[in-house]
């Protein structure tokens, strides 16, 4: 059965300052646009999320937003998992082989390194670093998540939103 991850490392945001906490830094204008550009993108492929799981950070939980009214999924589906923030990429391995199978498209909203580091290991290093709002689309045949460790990916699409018009 053909799964699919789509790895979103969450837009551009605000710098960082003394007077505002990590986690409530928000998204500035081309986070937004970004975000907006590759969920089309990924939308006119074909592609549509049954759950997005995101980290609680404002700018992660923003960016998974901007892809639900995007893609018109509703905000319904989507999960903020603790875990994701500061987020390591076992804990996002972890989340993602404990879905239901039900499931056949998940959307993942992170931060670096744990973002870049899951793509990296599902593409088996085909994919490196992300930059903001950098997708990877991962493509599995599985019947249960939970043997996503020992899977070896169909193939995988790379979005970077500078390089789309």
């Amino acid at each position: 059965m053909k799964r699919t991850i789509i790895l979103v490392r969450h837009g551009k945001a605000c710098a960082h300052n003394i007077f505002e906490k990590d986690i409530d830094r928000v998204l500035i204008k081309r986070g937004v646009n970004d975000g907006y550009k590759v969920a089309r993108k990924i939308l006119k492929s074909g592609i549509k999320p049954d759950l997005i799981l995101t980290s609680p950070a404002a700018r992660a939980s923003h960016s998974a937003l901007i892809f639900a009214r995007a893609m018109k999924t509703g905000t319904y589906i989507i999960r903020v998992l603790d875990v994701f923030y500061p987020g390591s990429g076992s804990k996002m391995l972890d989340a993602i082989a404990s879905l239901d199978d039900e499931v056949r498209t998940v959307a993942l909203f992170a931060h670096n390194p744990g973002i870049s580091d899951i793509a990296s290991h599902l593409t088996r290093g085909a994919v490196g670093f992300l930059p903001t709002t950098g997708t990877a689309v991962v493509n599995f045949d599985l019947e249960k998540w939970q043997d996503i460790n020992s899977s070896e990916p169909l193939d995988h699409k790379l979005i970077i939103p500078r390089e789309l018009k």
